[in-house]
């Protein structure tokens, strides 16, 4: 009776011992899962030029300034992670070719010719997020 007891015992912590670790491995699995979703996804982003992302960093600083009142609040309150979204965005899909047309548009302060611009160049994914990225800052 006493060998049965201890086989029992031994049974059930083994048995305990495999849950946790079937449960550490599930969660291990998916925070490396996690891990690597997220390299990729930072991978992908960075494909602009170092030159041109600084390039329209200080465009859309600039803007903001010749804008000035709600515009320039709303590009001070970017977090920094957006603003770097925003300009990954904008230097993917400007060539030097296009830098000119853009910055007339930045120069003369026309928002109806940037938003043309955005429209006939940026994809409808690239859209939706700068538009959930301005939806962050500017209340309707």
């Amino acid at each position: 009776m006493k060998a049965f007891k201890s086989f029992i015992i031994t049974l059930a912590i083994i048995l305990a011992i495999g849950a946790i670790f079937l449960i550490s491995r599930n969660t291990i699995k998916k925070d490396v899962e996690s891990s690597v979703a997220a390299t990729e996804q930072t991978t992908k982003k960075s494909t602009a030029s170092p030159l041109k992302k600084a390039i329209v960093s200080e465009a859309i600083d600039s803007y903001a300034e010749s804008k000035g009142g709600t515009v320039k609040e709303v590009v001070e309150s970017m977090s920094p992670e957006d603003k770097d979204t925003v300009t990954e965005i904008i230097a993917e899909n400007v060539t030097l070719d296009s830098m000119t047309e853009v910055q007339s548009y930045i120069s003369n302060g026309d928002s109806e010719g940037l938003m043309e611009y955005a429209k006939d160049n940026l994809t409808e994914e690239e859209q939706k997020e700068l538009m959930e990225i301005m939806a962050k800052y500017v209340t309707p």
